[in-house]
């Protein structure tokens, strides 16, 4: 495998980037503009009046496909395949 001993870890850097970013975001919501948008009762983790968009759970979803998907990827890009005699 030459220096990398988990190959699979920078293969992850993606969906771990990406799901930070989806973490972080509600706490954005106690802003002047929210508040002035989804009312006063807007605070972190708070949206107040305001919906989440669909947009946001794809992009959750999005993240959590592409760190399994990698994973699984990696796990078995490492295995032999079977020689067939043709």
């Amino acid at each position: 495998m030459g220096r990398l001993k988990k190959p699979y870890t920078f293969e992850q850097w993606p969906g771990l980037l990406i799901g930070s970013g989806c973490a972080l975001y509600p706490l954005g919501w106690d802003s002047e503009e929210v508040r002035q948008t989804c009312g006063n009762l807007s605070n972190q983790f708070e949206l107040g009046t305001c919906e989440i968009g669909w947009a946001y759970y794809c992009t959750g979803g999005g993240a959590a496909a592409a760190m399994l998907i990698c994973t699984w990827l990696a796990c078995f890009s490492g295995k032999k395949q079977k020689q067939y005699p043709y």
